[in-house]
């Protein structure tokens, strides 16, 4: 059955994102170790020696948000996903091909937080893994290709907004480090509070009610009875009769 098997691959690309999403986000901490110095390091000395950890752990941090935030857009976008083809494969493996590629330009900037060359690099690597989820988005309802046919084009032009944000961002912040903002503040903390601001989204959205067109209403089907004064006469003419 085609069909059958279709859903079998599609399954099983699913597997293999979400393992390199988890493997990607559990390789940012090899990073979080403190320097051989500090072996033998105790109270005040440790204390300072923590803190100017800081920027491993801010890179850590803004870099793990950041994957879960593509990890969201990836299920959102398949979430719309109604048929499989060769083209969806090696879009989802190039996108999978950058989330693995992440720690490393984690460990550059967490080890060189104020240098631009390991910014933009950084920045670079973000710029170009979000335009590979856009291509995903683009090739997937491009002429309805592999999402629903029913599917509304309001949803459509949401994900593209989304998903075309998202690189826009990661360049306006590439041109600010070129024009030097890192005088006045460091522009891992602007991406960590841009990918803190995307995880406050999703939870907002996620709460949000579904759409009056969505929700099934009352008495849509057959099976419910009628209401109000006419239900009830024709309640009391079936108990009179």
């Amino acid at each position: 059955m085609p069909e059958l098997e279709m859903d079998l691959r599609l399954q099983r690309l699913l597997f293999l994102c979400d393992g390199v999403y988890a493997i990607a986000a559990t390789l940012l901490a090899v990073e979080l170790v403190l320097p051989e110095a500090a072996a033998d390091l105790h109270g005040r000395e440790l204390l300072e020696t923590l803190l100017e950890s800081w920027p491993r752990v801010l890179a850590f941090a803004t870099s793990f948000l950041f994957i879960a935030n593509f990890w969201v857009g990836h299920n959102m976008q398949f979430h719309m996903v109604r048929r499989f083809d060769g083209g969806l494969t090696w879009l989802a493996l190039a996108q999978l091909s950058c989330v693995a590629f992440l720690p490393f330009p984690t460990s550059v900037v967490g080890e060189h937080v104020s240098d631009p060359v390991a910014q933009q690099f950084y920045l670079g690597s973000l710029l170009v893994t979000s335009l590979t989820m856009w291509a995903s988005w683009w090739y997937m309802s491009s002429g309805r290709r592999l999402v629903d046919p029913e599917l509304s084009p309001r949803v459509i032009r949401r994900l593209h907004l989304i998903s075309a944000g998202v690189p826009a961002f990661f360049v306006v912040l590439m041109a600010l480090v070129a024009v030097g903002v890192g005088r006045f503040v460091n522009p891992l903390m602007l991406a960590y509070l841009f990918a803190f601001g995307g995880v406050v989204l999703g939870v907002v959205e996620g709460r949000e009610p579904l759409p009056a067109e969505e929700v099934e209403e009352p008495g849509a089907s057959g099976d419910v009875e009628p209401q109000g004064d006419e239900g009830r006469r024709g309640e009391t003419g079936k108990a009179g009769g």
